[in-house]
């Protein structure tokens, strides 16, 4: 299955000219020193409101040629644990495949939550929107998509496993980015924001995935993709990581001008 995208015109422009012409327009000179990182918290709204922190996170990076991306579910379809494991994302004028070996192998761990599902990923735009970013940087390079739901702290750290696992049984390690698409608080003031979201990027920056998923709910922090960050902690720290680096936080605010309802974004390296 090629999926058609869903939020094109939206949340980023069709066509690669005139994504292009976007990304120019932040003014962002990609790092020299490129950090090898093996994961990368990084926003999902409309490329006006957060592509500039989004980009700037890629643009410190790696791209490796396997990137794993992981996105809440926003639309409530499909499974809880939905990975898509054939075909590819179609944008139009180019198309990304599906490392269907890696999907596969998540899929069929020892005790994987996962399952092969498209139905979660049809109107899902939290992976969508990434990818255009990633290419506009690297075009070479294969995704597993994955959308997760609401889950238990313990069902996150299996759905972990699975995938650490499955990266090392493709020797992969060294060659995986692992994508933790996120937003930070919705719809508070800029100064609400911030305080909360500094309690979530404490957490992250301490390679602490469980401290995060409990401060999240002890402070109900409106982070949509927490649980896609505590999975990409987890493997991060399976992996061996021991760093991290935040590479930038800015709110919707300062495209908007209106600081009294803002979404808070960040990008976070992890490595």
């Amino acid at each position: 299955m090629l999926r058609e995208p869903s939020a094109i015109g939206y949340f980023y422009p069709e066509g690669l000219k005139n994504i292009k012409k976007l990304i120019d327009s932040f003014n962002i000179i990609p790092s020299k020193e490129k950090i090898d990182a093996f994961g990368i918290i990084s926003p999902h709204a409309g490329y006006i409101y957060s592509g500039k922190t989004a980009y700037a996170g890629y643009s410190n990076v790696k791209i490796k040629n396997n990137i794993i991306i992981i996105g809440p579910n926003h639309t409530g379809m499909g499974a809880d644990y939905s990975v898509m494991n054939s075909g590819g994302y179609g944008f139009k004028d180019f198309n990304v495949d599906i490392n269907e070996d890696l999907a596969n192998a998540i899929i069929k761990d020892k005790d994987s939550p996962f399952v092969a599902d498209e139905f979660a990923h049809l109107k899902e735009h939290s992976i969508e929107v990434q990818i255009p970013l990633i290419y506009n940087l690297k075009q070479d390079f294969k995704i597993v998509p994955i959308v997760v739901s609401y889950i238990k702290y313990a069902d996150a750290l299996n759905a972990s496993k699975s995938i650490f696992n499955a990266v090392r049984k493709l020797n992969l390690t060294d060659d995986v980015l692992l994508v933790a698409s996120s937003d930070m608080t919705h719809y508070e003031s800029a100064e609400s924001a911030k305080i909360k979201d500094d309690i979530a990027i404490k957490e992250i920056m301490d390679l602490n995935p469980g401290g995060l998923y409990n401060k999240v709910l002890e402070y109900k922090i409106s982070m949509c993709g927490f649980i896609p960050a505590v999975i990409m902690l987890n493997v991060a720290k399976m992996a061996g990581c021991t760093k991290t680096k935040l590479i930038g936080y800015t709110t919707s605010g300062e495209a908007t001008g209106d600081y009294s309802s803002v979404v808070g974004y960040s990008s976070m390296a992890i490595y």
